[in-house]
């Protein structure tokens, strides 16, 4: 993964990619933009077809013959995430014209699109492994409503799957802004002390986001700061999460999520404003 200027790429490997194309061909409504490098126009095209086999995207509009048999830059996006790579243009006839994807395609991110705030807006929770032996039932509560968060756990267990066994020594808390690359989360002063250390891999992690489960197969705890309520009176504590080994699926997924979520917060917006 490459950075510059807070845009990351990352290289898709051959079944990503193809899954991508394959998407993007079955999505409607979409386009691939074309250019020669160094130049400022670009070519809007429609993907109709992709064949898995060639590596071939069949578009419906006609190619210029000077963009014909030549290296391509090509962009598209599906669901906010923007894709780019190189391309060959083909021409079967003088009604079938093809683009040729044998290069690497890349996924790019700015970082700071995909970042929402879901305090206190959007009930989004996270359940990460604490272990059975960290996890005393007499003194972990639920701040509101006092409710003990192990059995908060198991009635949240019936909602996502019947394998109990293996979500034991799960804890949840509250999200309070998450991104395709993170999140940050709520600690009170008991549940900190779960965590002596910073910098450490948490292993799976399940996110609750608007009641849509979304599983990260690993997450690395960054950071812990103190953070006050609205009401500057109970102090909690900010913890950081990186999302690791996460795949082109599940990122374009999750920034589907986030995206549909920040359109839906115009409507909160006007009744704010009520």
């Amino acid at each position: 993964m490459t950075k510059e200027q807070n845009v990351f790429f990352k290289e898709l490997n051959t079944q990503e990619k193809q899954s991508k194309l394959g998407q993007l061909s079955n999505a409607g409504k979409q386009s691939i933009i074309i250019w020669k490098k160094g130049t400022t126009q670009k070519i809007k095209l429609t993907p109709l077809e992709f064949v898995r086999l060639k590596n071939e995207m069949r578009v419906e509009e006609v190619i210029p013959d000077e963009y014909l048999n030549t290296e391509l830059l090509v962009s598209f996006e599906i669901n906010g995430l923007h894709f780019f790579g190189k391309c060959r243009s083909l021409s079967v006839s003088k009604k079938r014209f093809f683009l040729e994807f044998d290069e690497k395609l890349f996924k790019s991110e700015r970082r700071s699109n995909f970042r929402l705030l879901t305090y206190p807006h959007q009930e989004v929770y996270v359940q990460i492994y604490i272990g059975e032996e960290k996890i005393n039932e007499s003194n972990l509560y639920q701040m509101k409503s006092g409710v003990n968060e192990t059995k908060l756990f198991h009635n949240f267990l019936k909602i996502i799957d019947t394998d109990n066994k293996q979500k034991e020594g799960y804890l949840e808390f509250r999200v309070l802004d998450v991104s395709v690359t993170g999140m940050a989360i709520q600690l009170g002063e008991i549940e900190k002390e779960l965590f002596p250390k910073t910098n450490i891999e948490l292993g799976k992690v399940v996110i609750n986001f608007n009641e849509e489960i979304i599983e990260i197969k690993n997450a690395k705890l960054l950071y812990i700061l103190d953070f006050l309520t609205p009401n500057r009176k109970t102090k909690f504590y900010k913890a950081g999460v990186q999302f690791l080994e996460i795949d082109t699926n599940l990122d374009v997924k999750l920034a589907g999520i986030i995206n549909a979520t920040l359109r839906s917060l115009e409507s909160e917006f006007e009744d704010f404003l009520k």
